[in-house]
């Protein structure tokens, strides 16, 4: 990804030397280049691969774990990268992965199997369960970013308005779910109440991808240690 990303920096216009109006007039001229669409179209492919290989390293990790901690040889085959052979990468293939995540979330392990190899109280058993921690935190701020909306009413200011009110007969979060639905209200927002929790979940959502390899490299830690 790094290389991709370079691959048109050399031409880019730098804010620094420009003034504004100057900056944004060149921007809009060099994102029509065909060097800039090519290495932004290389650098999609790049983000789908690496999405691809992380997803699958993850899977591989964690049937390795479980296999050695229920008394089994490793497998004969491990998880592969869904990549379709051939050089060529099509727009669809990396919509399905950017769209279904590689299959990462479904791929998350919880904490448990290292206990079987090592005393809870061993580095290396430790380090396992945290990154496995670490990886349902994620798997939380990716399904939980829904649950932070609300309808509210705005009274002009930054962070003022009143969220709507409750549906009568049904539960808060029913309700909130409800008036999102039926789009009551005149804005949608995430609770002011609720910033520090939002910001630690969108944190966690996009951290998946790094925690899948410090988790699989802690596992691999792990195993080699009791080999």
């Amino acid at each position: 990804m790094e290389e991709a990303k370079k691959t048109g920096s050399p031409t880019r216009p730098n804010s620094d030397d420009l003034e504004p109006a100057e900056y944004r007039r060149q921007l809009r001229a060099y994102v029509q280049t065909p060097q800039y669409k090519a290495a932004a179209h290389q650098l999609r492919v790049a983000v789908a691969l690496s999405k691809a290989h992380d997803a699958a390293l993850l899977r591989s990790a964690s049937k390795l774990l479980a296999r050695r901690a229920g008394g089994k040889r490793p497998p004969h085959r491990l998880p592969q990268p869904r990549i379709l052979p051939g050089g060529h990468v099509p727009q669809w293939w990396i919509d399905t992965i950017n769209t279904t995540y590689a299959g990462i979330w479904r791929a998350i392990p919880t904490p448990g199997p290292e206990l079987r190899l090592g005393s809870p109280d061993d580095p290396l058993v430790q380090e396992v369960a945290k990154q496995a921690r670490l990886l349902q935190a994620s798997r939380v701020g990716y399904r939980g970013r829904d649950s932070l909306y609300e309808t509210y009413h705005p009274d002009g200011t930054s962070e003022g308005g009143e969220p709507v009110e409750p549906i009568h007969d049904l539960s808060l979060e029913m309700s909130r779910r409800a008036n999102l639905l039926l789009g009551r209200g005149e804005g949608i927002r995430i609770p002011p109440a609720r910033m520090e929790e939002a910001s630690q979940m969108h944190t966690d959502y996009f951290a998946v991808w790094e925690r899948s390899r410090a988790y699989a490299a802690a596992v691999l830690t792990l195993l080699r240690a009791r080999s």
